[in-house]
């Protein structure tokens, strides 16, 4: 889809989109809201959105939350690579009062985002630039298949760019990031608007 026909389908998402945004920048405050958002970008991967949700909803609700608990709520919500995933989340779950201490504090969010993808496994650069955007960071690009679809159609990458890897990623990303700015928005509305125009909702 084009950026003319995109933004002209975009209007009637616009406000509800850019309301979202401002839920995002409240979460960062609240602890408990920031590790609901680290859970859940470490679910979405090859997961329906509200597969994920419902997943994380479930988790909360474990006593215990032991790998084999959260590995069989994933599964049963509809969660790919349910344990994986879970062995993700249990050892997050035990390091989140450090992580979360170094999100409060890390001024530069490119270099937050490194030391995620480094320190968090399970988060590649879409999914923990997809955690930052949830927590109020909008100057980060998640190049999902939406996003990458509208950025070889726009020829903001050619069709040979191939897959992405970790520096393709930080490559593309730049580059939307420059076509938003000239379209006069974040990087994170702009990827809100491009999944609500291409799915029909606007959604996290």
């Amino acid at each position: 889809m084009k950026t003319g026909e995109m933004l002209n389908k975009a209007k009637k998402y616009r406000g509800e989109a850019e309301e979202l945004l401002k839920t995002f920048k409240q979460n960062f405050y609240d602890p408990s809201k920031v590790w609901d958002e680290l859970m859940y970008c470490l679910c979405t991967p090859q997961t329906k959105a509200v597969n994920a949700l419902k997943a994380c909803e479930e988790v909360k609700k474990l006593n215990r939350g032991r790998v084999e608990e959260i590995a069989s709520t994933l599964r049963r919500c509809g969660v790919r690579f349910h344990n994986n995933k879970a062995r993700y989340i249990a050892e997050a779950k035990n390091h989140f009062p450090q992580l979360y201490e170094k999100i409060r504090v890390t001024s530069n969010l490119f270099e937050l985002r490194e030391f995620l993808v480094k320190n968090v496994k399970g988060m590649g650069y879409k999914e923990a630039s997809h955690f930052l955007r949830n927590i109020g960071f909008e100057n980060v690009a998640i190049i999902d298949r939406h996003i990458f679809r509208y950025m070889l159609e726009n020829r903001l990458i050619s069709p040979n760019f191939g897959k992405l890897t970790a520096r393709k990623y930080l490559t593309a990303e730049s580059r939307l990031i420059r076509h938003a700015k000239r379209l006069g928005l974040t990087p994170a509305l702009l990827d809100l608007l491009v999944w609500a125009v291409s799915t029909g909702r606007v959604a996290k």
